[in-house]
């Protein structure tokens, strides 16, 4: 159970604790044990050093905390530490996550916070199911900004995943886990790492393939995920003491349908039409909470001498994932501006002015038939909205990605030097399916008839005229109720869709470091160095979708590149040293040029002072910038439903309304994606901190660490929202504005683009608390630690002019900008007990409570504070076999219901979902 070396003297030279899971760690190193370390680089810096202390706040994750967590997704591990916050997707993200798995440091987005492997970026930007647990020796989280180490994406911190370079022998691993109260959501593991060591180079090879289990809302213990719950007034169904009630609120795309005739709303619930009695749609038990995944992923890492001082080295890793996601099924609406229907003219007053529609003909055979029936005056359903329970809305991904780095390092004339080429390749396939083709909705939804009399009608330009039929054309019912599509009528009007996304990368590195002038201090440190970085990427749309002929989100392809060359240096200068109390210096600086939008030079100063043999003060500040992602620039522009109300729609009318207009569904037709014209983010960053390491004999070792942070963004990208855009349109009177909204012949919204814009400031604060005490005692080695994040802001302007949103302790729309969980403090804490080969750990996870934002009615919803208990242990045979397990959430907590929590009225990204868990794993080493 001894830890790796170098990953102890990190953690002991640093001053920190070992994150979220903290396994106990051997005690810190004596002096002379320190000596042993190699220079290393530590991330946040190019210059090799032996102490490893940095001025800029760094957490470790070894592999020993790793896998006593019994996660396999290190994203999952690593989203749970309190540094992390918002809510980023992963595979409990049903509804719009896509199999990948995100993380969110300090809550400034995923964009915002930088993932490299072994010191180098990724193609994926950021995806940890590329990153198979197998391959991690140990994760160092740098809690600051470091553009001018990095670049861009810096902004908010990095996380740099080091990978097994030094493993010997065969390793074989296994694991299953489960939860107690559920029959799905089983998650399954296998993997093998090969190494050798040579005199003049090694190899480690691994393999590891996970499996994970779907699970539906319905397979789940809690109430709230059996219906579509929220917050409203005067209910009968309790959800909060003596505030309010929740109301099974649904959608109004039901089975039944709901057909506008007449300008009345008329539903058909198996026994014909009859008025509307404004019943829901319960979505939520067929929705998955867990989503399905299968992953395969290679590594293989070497290096060999090739001559005096000179090395080759390379990593390839490969990818290949199948996930999916799967919805309540499609929810058709033939409204202007959402899906295809049968597009007419008709005369709905009677007065012979010819009005146009979107929705069935007045000759359609179910739906002549049907108003026949119920005595309703013959004529087409201006629109149609009904909810197609007849086949299933499934998303799945296919994903391949292939990454490979290939350089040379070596020493000349007391010169560090490396050069390395970096290429990687991701390929995306998404198939949406349960969608419908347009040109065929449109034939199943016009004129039908039963002109051969068989009793199955068919479709015709014109029920007069035989000779107009529509070959192999099946006229749809959606006037029939629940059940009434067949099979037949889905083949016709249905397709599965497929978009596909490639993304490729290309880095050229270059860096040089060494020692510099003799100081009175010390020897002063530097680095330079510089680069290239390329990054491509096509989206290619289905057809149907492109040309808006079907349902579902509709939009353009796009593809485009970025390049971008770089040059950087680093120096530390030692200026001051008594031999007791130091003062060292380290400053950065970068300059990065951009093909799309030319150059931005960042900085950093960063101090580091020893007060005395125990107690260092450190402290940086710095600029950040962040450039576009591909995804902001190139993604396309796509269908969106954004619940908005338009000013139109309202009395009195305000002064831009040209004239009144008709509102009636919450949710409005607009447009998102990317902008080929945004311009980088800018910012400041500041941190400042103290290291105690008392030293307390034989009793004992103790580490502590305070630090402040503050992160400032100017410039942000974000959209200005559909509700701002039609109030500055119609009630600022504004015209830049008014460009953006699209309006139909009879006034109704028909789009409102809300694409991406360089219009938001963001904010963020804290401190960071971290502390570990290990003891040795007879009855075997004991350490208790803690990490606590208290956040003192979160803010966001979203718009110039708007007023600063204050997010901290608050949960607000996942699916807004920004939106999601920012507790005001998580705390990790764990008590772990080692005796010779058997180790058991207690752990604790505390989220604070929150105050969430509430969708229908004023109100603030309190979200009572989680905590979370884990008990796990190991046994190490002497043959070389390890059998570890655990029990997670022991008191069996159940996740919070959040009204405007988009997946199953909760927060997959920060809050446990199954309840009590287990997992067993079984380790052999040869």
């Amino acid at each position: 159970m001894k830890k790796n070396l170098l990953s102890v003297a990190v953690k002991g030279a640093l001053g920190i604790t070992a994150a979220a899971i903290m396994v106990p760690s051997m005690p810190a190193f004596a002096q002379e044990d320190a000596e042993m370390v190699e220079e290393v680089v530590v991330t946040g810096s190019r210059i090799k050093r032996a102490d490893l202390d940095s001025p800029s706040p760094v957490t470790v994750l070894d592999r020993e905390d790793m896998k006593v967590s019994g996660l396999t997704d290190v994203g999952d591990l690593i989203q749970s530490m309190p540094s992390m916050s918002g809510s980023p997707i992963g595979t409990t993200t049903n509804n719009g996550g896509n199999g990948s798995v995100e993380i969110d440091l300090r809550g400034l987005g995923v964009d915002r916070t930088l993932t490299l492997v072994n010191g180098r970026r990724t193609v994926d930007g950021g995806d940890y199911q590329t990153i198979p647990s197998a391959m991690v020796e140990r994760v160092e989280i740098l809690k600051d900004g470091a553009s001018a180490t990095y670049g861009a994406d810096a902004v908010a911190g990095v996380v740099n995943i080091i990978t097994r370079k030094d493993f010997e022998g065969v390793e074989l691993e296994i694991q299953n886990a489960d939860f107690f109260d559920m029959d799905a959501g089983q998650q399954d593991s296998v993997s093998i790492v090969v190494g050798q060591q040579f005199d003049k180079g090694n190899f480690v090879f691994g393999a590891e393939y996970v499996t994970q289990e779907e699970a539906f809302q319905s397979d789940a213990p809690w109430d709230f995920f059996q219906n579509s719950y929220f917050i409203y007034p005067s209910s009968a169904i309790g959800c909060e003491d003596n505030v309010t009630t929740c109301y099974p609120l649904g959608s109004s795309r039901i089975p039944e349908g709901r057909l506008n005739i007449g300008g009345d709303n008329y539903i058909n619930t198996g026994n014909g039409l009859v008025a509307d009695d404004n019943r829901l749609y319960n979505y939520a038990p067929i929705n998955y909470i867990q989503t399905p995944y299968e992953r395969f992923n290679f590594f293989v890492e070497g290096s060999a001498e090739i001559a005096d001082d000179v090395r080759f080295f390379t990593e390839v890793r490969a990818n290949n994932r199948s996930s999916a996601q799967q919805l309540a099924p499609m929810p058709y609406d033939s409204r202007p501006g959402f899906d295809p229907a049968y597009s007419g003219f008709y005369d709905f007053n009677g007065d012979g002015a010819l009005e146009s529609y979107n929705g069935i003909h007045q000759d359609n055979y179910y739906l002549s038939n049907a108003l026949s029936e119920a005595g309703l005056d013959n004529q087409p359903a201006s629109a149609v909205r009904r909810r197609v329970v007849e086949a299933d809305r499934r998303f799945e991904q296919e994903v391949q990605q292939i990454q490979g780095v290939f350089g040379f390092e070596g020493t000349f004339n007391d010169y560090d030097w490396q050069i390395s080429y970096n290429r990687g390749y991701r390929s995306r396939t998404d198939i949406d399916m349960g969608q419908f083709v347009g040109a065929n909705l449109a034939y199943a939804l016009g004129p039908s008839a039963d002109l051969d009399g068989d009793g199955t009608p068919e479709c015709y330009s014109d029920i007069n005229d035989s000779s107009t039929l529509i070959e192999g054309c099946v006229p749809l019912n959606l006037v029939g109720g629940a059940g009434t599509i067949t099979d037949e009528m889905l083949d016709y009007v249905g397709t599965n869709l497929t978009d596909h996304y490639v993304d490729t990368q290309e880095v050229l590195d270059f860096s040089v470091s060494g020692d510099g002038f003799e100081l009175p201090a010390g020897t002063m440190g530097w680095a330079v160095g510089g680069g290239y970085w390329a990054q491509t990427r096509t989206y290619s749309p289905d057809s149907g979708k492109a040309t808006g002929a079907v349902t579902g989100g509709t939009g353009l392809g796009a593809d485009g590149s970025l390049y971008n060359t770089n040059l950087f240096a680093e120096v530390l200068v030692p200026a001051y040293d008594n031999g007791t109390q130091s003062v060292d210096v380290k400053g950065g600086l970068r300059y990065d040029s951009y093909n799309r939008f030319g150059s931005d030079t960042t900085w950093q100063i960063g101090v580091d002072v020893q007060l005395i043999d125990t107690v260092k003060l450190r402290a940086t500040t710095g600029t950040v910038f962040r450039a576009p992602t591909l995804e902001d620039l190139f993604d396309g522009q796509f269908d969106s439903s954004p619940t908005a109300q338009d000013p139109c729609a309202t009395t009195p009318l305000p002064a831009g309304c040209a004239q009144a207009s008709v509102q009636d569904d919450t949710q409005l037709p607009g447009t998102i994606g990317g902008n080929t014209e945004l311009q980088p983010e800018t910012g400041d960053t500041f941190t400042a901190g103290v290291v105690w390491t008392p030293s307390f004999g034989d009793s004992g070792d103790l580490s502590v660490t305070l630090d402040y942070w503050k992160t400032e963004i100017e410039d942000g990208i974000s959209s200005y929202g559909v509700q701002y855009i039609l109030d500055q349109c119609y009630i600022a009177q504004d015209d830049s504005y008014c460009a953006l909204v699209t309006r139909t012949n009879s006034y109704a919204i028909e789009n409102v683009l809300n694409v991406d814009q360089n219009v938001a400031e963001q904010g963020a604060s804290g401190i960071d608390f971290e502390t570990r005490y290990t003891l040795d005692t007879e009855i075997g080695q004991w350490e208790a630690s803690l990490l606590w994040t208290h956040l003192l802001e979160r803010t966001k302007t979203a718009y110039p002019g708007a007023e600063e949103e204050n997010l901290e302790g608050r949960y607000t729309d996942p699916t807004a900008e920004d939106g999601g969980a920012y507790a005001e403090n998580k705390i990790n804490y764990s008590l772990s007990w080692y005796w010779n080969e058997l180790s058991v750990s207690y752990r604790g996870e505390y989220i604070s409570a929150l105050d969430a934002d509430v969708s229908y009615v004023d109100h603030i919803q309190k979200i009572d504070a989680q905590l979370y208990h884990d008990l796990v242990a190991s046994y190490d045979f002497s043959n070389g076999t390890s059998v570890s397990g655990g029990i997670t959430n022991l008191t069996d907590e159940e996740p919070p219901y959040i009204d405007v929590g988009f997946n199953a009225s909760t927060d997959p990204a920060t809050y446990r979902l199954f309840g009590r868990g287990y997992y067993l794993r079984l380790n052999h080493k040869f």
